[in-house]
């Protein structure tokens, strides 16, 4: 179970986002009190040493955000900003810099909620070493050892029938092409500009980068959702993104096999026709 923080200004207008967070299983406080705290530069290790996520209320306003931030940021926390709406990418550009790592609005259903909340903060987990998959028993649907560290030697690894199905009922629509467009590139790594220039033909990449790189965060949360908890994907800084080797060739693998398997269901159906 992860312990989550909500600050806030007024707890009873925080009740349904508590009400709907315990229905996923979090264990939730909210609290005005360590809000005043934090703003008046108390130290609040102690307190917030108890918490995986602290997410600002949307009873807080922008300004308020931007003074409790820096706070927020000396401490090893997953931050994350509720807001009455989506915000557009000036504002997501804006909360990516302050150091927010996702961000929830009312609309969003109890699945999309745990995505956004869980597939972040677990891939930086593992990324930093504080959790092993193995044995916390964080993964999804499949835990391939032997793909840990997405070595390129494990030919003799094999993926789940069915996980290039599940892995892109998963994906967004931005998601698949991105994913595809990288298995196309193979060792080639895939850049900003193309990602812009296939998601969004009439803007400028500069326009995007925010957007992209959250597509790349949510990505990367999904596979790791599957059970990898190495890097399956790589940023190669100031060129672009390209998928591991070791993590290529299983996917490579498993597209062949998947497609064997569809000729040889279809053989069987007309066989019995």
């Amino acid at each position: 179970m992860s312990q989550i923080l909500i600050l806030t200004k007024n707890c009873l207008a925080d009740i349904q986002l508590q009400q709907d967070l315990q229905k996923l299983s979090f264990e939730v406080f909210s609290s005005s009190s360590i809000l005043d705290l934090l703003q008046a530069d108390f130290d609040v290790s102690q307190l917030l040493r108890f918490f995986k996520i602290v997410i600002l209320s949307e009873s807080l306003s922008e300004p308020d955000v931007s003074l409790v931030m820096p706070h927020l940021k000396a401490y090893d926390i997953f931050i994350v900003r509720r807001d009455h709406e989506e915000p557009d990418e000036k504002q997501q550009a804006l909360w990516t810099e302050l150091g927010m790592d996702a961000w929830l609005v009312p609309t969003d259903s109890p699945t999309k909620m745990r995505e956004k909340l869980l597939g972040p903060l677990y891939q930086r987990m593992s990324e930093s070493g504080e959790v092993d998959l193995r044995s916390s028993g964080l993964q999804n649907r499949y835990l391939l050892n032997s793909f840990a560290k997405c070595a390129p030697d494990q030919g003799e690894s094999t993926l789940p029938g069915d996980f290039l199905r599940n892995l892109q009922e998963n994906f967004s629509d931005q998601e698949q092409k991105i994913f595809y467009r990288l298995m196309e590139r193979e060792n080639n790594p895939l850049t900003r500009e193309e990602i812009c220039s296939m998601l969004w033909p009439e803007v400028e990449v500069e326009q995007k980068l925010a957007q992209i790189s959250i597509i790349i965060r949510n990505m990367k949360a999904k596979f790791l959702e599957f059970g990898f908890e190495g890097k399956t994907l790589r940023t190669r800084r100031g060129v672009g993104y390209v998928l591991c080797q070791g993590f290529y060739h299983l996917l490579k693998n498993a597209a062949v096999e998947e497609e064997h398997q569809s000729q040889a269901n279809t053989l069987a159906l007309k066989k019995t026709v």
